[in-house]
């Protein structure tokens, strides 16, 4: 997950702790001198295009600031997503019953003896509902997809349909059944994508857009549409090479995914004729035809699906995505090594094996000398060899070096 020819320092641990992340960034910053270009405390308000350029208004400050472009690197984890789930608004005014998004989350010891109700299906409602049930009197994971389950810990529940608040308060399943006496309901629900200080050329949180391109940017809370390479504006307001948003994709391997588009944005910025805007048009219709066989399949709402999977890449697409923005920047040195989709799709796998480990006092030994992506990838070979012994069997696709060139 780290930037690339920047590591982790040796002994941390494969699935690092949230502290670890935030000192690796530290480190970073520290190492490459990039304290004196940021500036704390200073909220954009407004980011106005104007003759050819951007005219910035931070908070708290009188003077306009004007730059030729623009990065948005805002992140999309700010901005919690709360689904209007019928009678749940009701409910919660009873007394004595709480309801809270999973951003607010820190830790399970407030909800010791509770009947708990963790609702969403992604990381976090994962991480929470299992921490959850270590306290709490019972901890209902529901999810779609879940059918009713109570010999899992935690107990398993489809999505919710609605809740009545009278009497003990009842949940109801949209299988039909139904949980009473629940004292709290995390919604592990995900969140919105926000840029409120673009409105003058982003549509702020508007139910999706029929149209394949509309006159401005569109932001649905699931989606910002449309963008070339997920980066990009293609719209009436603004040449592309004005403008790039950084991070939008979900479901991936965050930090390189960063970097490459970071890179890309850079040649975009400083060679504005490479990007060919008709064949990303090309690009966005394709992607939006893919979807929408997509959102027919599953059902319901075909916009709002296609939406809620416009930034996912997940996968090997992901890595392929990257590839080609790597390529487009002409930076091939940091292309994809061979064996890391590989690694990617047995992810499962390696965090089980990895937290056996590190019960079993194993886990710092592991990683104590790993320095170079190449030290990291025999961790993870060491892992899956751990893997095959524990259990007692012979491997039956045995685990072989995929070599550490990537292909250019």
């Amino acid at each position: 997950m780290t930037f690339n020819d920047y590591q982790f320092p040796p002994g941390t641990a494969l699935y690092p702790p949230a502290a670890a992340v935030q000192q690796y960034l530290l480190d970073f910053a520290k190492d490459f001198n990039l304290r004196p270009y940021i500036r704390f405390q200073s909220r954009v308000e407004e980011a106005y295009w104007r003759d050819g350029a951007w005219d910035i208004r931070v908070a708290g400050q009188s003077q306009v600031e004007r730059f030729d472009h623009l990065v948005v690197a805002n992140g999309h984890y700010n901005k919690p997503y709360e689904p209007d789930l019928l009678g749940l608004r009701e409910w919660k005014e009873v007394e004595g019953r709480d309801v809270t998004h999973s951003t607010w989350y820190k830790e399970p010891s407030a909800y010791a003896g509770k009947r708990v109700v963790v609702i969403g299906g992604g990381p976090s409602g994962n991480d929470i509902s299992a921490e959850m049930a270590q306290v709490a009197a019972e901890t209902y994971h529901s999810v779609k997809g879940f059918v009713r389950d109570d010999t899992t810990c935690p107990k398993q529940r489809p999505p919710p349909e609605r809740f009545e608040a009278e009497g003990n308060g009842k949940f109801i399943y949209s299988d039909g059944s139904v949980d009473e006496g629940i004292d709290a309901v995390i919604l592990a629900t995900g969140y919105e994508y926000n840029v409120p200080f673009l409105s003058q050329v982003v549509t702020q949180r508007q139910l999706p857009t029929p149209e394949e391109f509309p006159p401005h940017l569109w932001n649905s809370g699931a989606h910002i549409y449309p963008l070339a390479r997920h980066i990009f504006p293609i719209s009436h307001d603004l040449p592309p090479s004005s403008l790039a948003f950084l991070g939008l994709p979900h479901h991936v391997v965050p930090f390189p995914l960063c970097e490459a588009q970071a890179l890309a944005a850079l040649r975009v910025f400083t060679h504005p004729e490479t990007l060919e805007i008709e064949q990303e048009k090309d690009w966005v219709r394709a992607r939006n035809d893919s979807l929408k066989q997509v959102a027919r399949k599953v059902g319901g709402d075909e916009l709002r699906t296609v939406c809620r999977l416009w930034h996912r890449i997940s996968g090997e697409p992901q890595f392929e995505y990257r590839d080609a923005l790597l390529r487009f920047a002409g930076v091939t040195k940091w292309l994809t090594d061979d064996w890391l989709p590989e690694m990617y799709a047995k992810k499962a796998i390696l965090r089980e094996e990895w937290s056996d480990a590190v019960r079993s006092g194993e886990g710092e030994a592991i990683v104590k000398d790993a320095k170079t992506k190449e030290d990291w990838y025999g961790v993870l070979l060491a892992l899956l060899a751990r893997r095959e012994r524990r259990r007692g069997e012979n491997a039956k696709d045995p685990v072989k070096p995929a070599g550490l060139r990537a292909k250019i």
